[in-house]
């Protein structure tokens, strides 16, 4: 007779067993007239047209831009806040932000007609992303565009370290704007709320 014991398996870890929620709203970085739903467990996401412009972050978790890259067709990148800490992702792959072990780097290519992202660990790239630049034919024309129009139109841009301040306050800041239970969110423009509300 075979004695021999059933051995269960522990469930591995993912981002529900973590305390992240498996939904969220996050503002279209390129359009205030539209948002995502976002799952960052798996990088699903949905394109939402809001029955307003959004005023303002209260009611989402971040902000997300569709990007279309080399290679890879529309990628969704995300900044956002989540069980009480600050997240980014490229597709379904997510990182923690602002914990120092991930170090991003933001270039131009192809005579800035091509963006590169790139995520370093321990000194390895452990992601890279080529993207077509969204605001190239401004950049030609305009000549008062600068740094800051560019980071504007593009989200990961910011994510390469500015030295500004302390990733320590950088996060601190960041989980201040993106936690709906923050006060600075409550005091925000209610119809705001509602309209992320209509849509989620």
């Amino acid at each position: 007779m075979n004695l021999a014991r059933r051995v269960s398996r522990p469930a591995p870890l993912n981002g529900r067993s973590l305390g992240i929620k498996t939904k969220m709203l996050l503002a279209d970085y390129a359009s205030e007239h539209h948002c995502f739903e976002f799952d960052p467990n798996t990088g699903v996401y949905s394109h939402i047209k809001l029955p307003a412009p959004r005023k303002d972050c209260a009611g989402y978790s971040g902000m997300a831009q569709l990007l279309r890259s080399l290679g890879e067709g529309k990628v969704l990148v995300a900044e956002y806040c989540s069980a009480g800490d600050a997240w980014f992702s490229i597709g379904a792959k997510q990182w923690k932000r602002f914990d120092g072990s991930i170090v991003a780097k933001h270039n131009e290519t192809w005579g800035g007609l091509v963006c590169e992202l790139s995520l370093h660990k321990d000194g390895e790239c452990i992601k890279k992303l080529r993207y077509l630049r969204r605001d190239w034919l401004l950049a030609i024309i305009d000549p008062t565009y600068d740094q800051l129009d560019f980071s504007l139109t593009h989200l990961p841009v910011d994510w390469e370290s500015h030295g500004l301040s302390s990733i320590e306050k950088q996060r601190e800041d960041f989980i201040k704007i993106w936690s709906g239970n923050t006060v600075a969110n409550k005091a925000l423009n209610p119809d705001a709320a509602n309209n992320a509300a209509q849509v989620s």
